[in-house]
């Protein structure tokens, strides 16, 4: 049967051309929407490194030269002010808040494996761990006996200590942004390693992240404020934040968000985002099954002699019906195939190795392929109707 349907499909090789291109094309841009869809699923999904909830961000603006040097007081009054207030539990200054879209990144490298790696860093404060509740999966976090170090602590992530240091523990080793022979470079001692810190958001990439120990005393003070406040706090609690950070510094303008809305902002860009390429490939797939139904049905229409004499010879209405659309299904298959043939040297060159591994190759072939045999089975299901009801005699006669 088989057999004899691959011969079928051959005869009509010109005709299922077009057909076979159409299919092959429509393939390729599910492929490449559900390889996003699937990238974007995978990292939502990955643990973030953080808490968001009930915290707010305070960022700082000033043409004032108050923070352009160190200024160990002013940072101790703010502290101590916020602390201070009845629904705050923990303040702590970061260089940039969780979805803030900022990001310093940099080339650093292990001191002993010289492994230079592109990394994204942060600079903290020693209360930022417990403010943020970032998990410390091996080591400690930074904190005041750092203080005077001749290294800046420095906590990294999993993917970084793997990358840089392979299987050997990174606890205590030296990683630099300086080139070699390069005079008075800079060290980092790591003192720390976390699962991670996706500080962009949800849909951040698998990055290599460092934060480095901020000193109030030998630095200038950092601009963004993170404050846990305690669950519950009202949304009106930005208006006495504001006036206690006044209290403190009067010519300083704050720009109050809370993480939970700046978040929810972050997601909704996502969203726009992701809706021109779903439109796209909407539109494309519908205007294919357009074009497969006129074609599936002018195929019949030129095949009643053919299907006319299978009824004649014994064929059942159902066997008619099965054969319209196996034949469909065989030429979607072939397509398909084709376009794997190309497809399959993404993962093997690795040219999008960021979005797509094995795994999810193979997942969004076969969620592509189950969206492309749903279009052709509906598709073929009314000419596959029609052609069944035919009768033989109709059929020799139209002949």
């Amino acid at each position: 049967m088989l057999k004899h349907l691959l011969k079928s499909l051959w005869k009509r090789k010109g005709k299922n051309l077009m057909i076979s291109a159409e299919i092959l094309l429509i393939f390729v841009v599910i492929f490449g929407v559900v390889v996003g869809f699937v990238h974007n699923s995978r990292l939502y999904h990955q643990t973030r490194g953080f808490d968001y909830e009930d915290r707010w961000r305070v960022s700082f603006e000033t043409e004032l030269d108050v923070l352009s040097k160190p200024n160990p007081q002013l940072v101790e009054n703010f502290r101590r002010s916020l602390q201070a207030m009845p629904e705050v539990e923990s303040v702590s200054f970061v260089q940039f808040g969780p979805y803030s879209n900022s990001a310093f990144v940099g080339d650093f490298r292990g001191t002993e494996s010289g492994q230079k790696l592109s990394t994204y860093f942060v600079t903290a404060d020693d209360a930022s761990q417990s403010t943020l509740k970032i998990p410390v999966v091996s080591g400690r976090w930074f904190s005041q006996q750092d203080e005077g170090a001749s290294e800046t602590a420095a906590v990294i992530n999993r993917r970084l200590a793997k990358k840089m240091f392979g299987d050997e523990d990174p606890l205590g080793k030296l990683m630099t942004n300086s080139d070699m022979g390069q005079k008075d470079p800079k060290f980092y001692r790591i003192v720390g390693v976390i699962e991670d810190y996706r500080y962009f958001g949800e849909f951040m990439g698998y990055e290599n992240i460092a934060l480095f120990r901020h000193s109030s005393i030998s630095e200038n003070p950092l601009t963004n404020l993170i404050i846990k406040v305690k669950p519950g706090t009202p949304r009106n609690f930005e208006i006495k934040l504001h006036q206690q950070l006044k209290l403190v510094r009067n010519d300083i303008e704050y720009d109050i968000s809370v993480l939970d809305e700046t978040r929810d902002e972050m997601l909704r860009q996502k969203a726009t985002f992701f809706a021109p390429p779903i439109f796209i490939a909407s539109f494309l797939l519908l205007m294919v099954c357009f074009g497969l139904f006129g074609v599936l049905w002018q195929n019949v229409n030129s095949r009643i002699p053919e299907i006319g004499l299978r009824r004649a010879v014994g064929a059942s209405s159902l066997q008619i019906y099965s054969q319209i659309i196996t034949e469909q299904v065989l030429l979607s298959s072939m397509a398909m195939v084709v376009a794997l043939v190309f497809l399959v040297q993404l993962p093997f060159t690795g040219i999008f190795a960021k979005f797509m591994d094995w795994s999810s190759f193979f997942l969004s072939a076969g969620i592509a392929m189950m969206v492309i045999y749903a279009m052709t089975i509906v598709c073929s299901l009314y000419p596959a109707w029609m052609a069944s009801r035919m009768s033989p005699t109709d059929a020799l006669h139209y002949e």
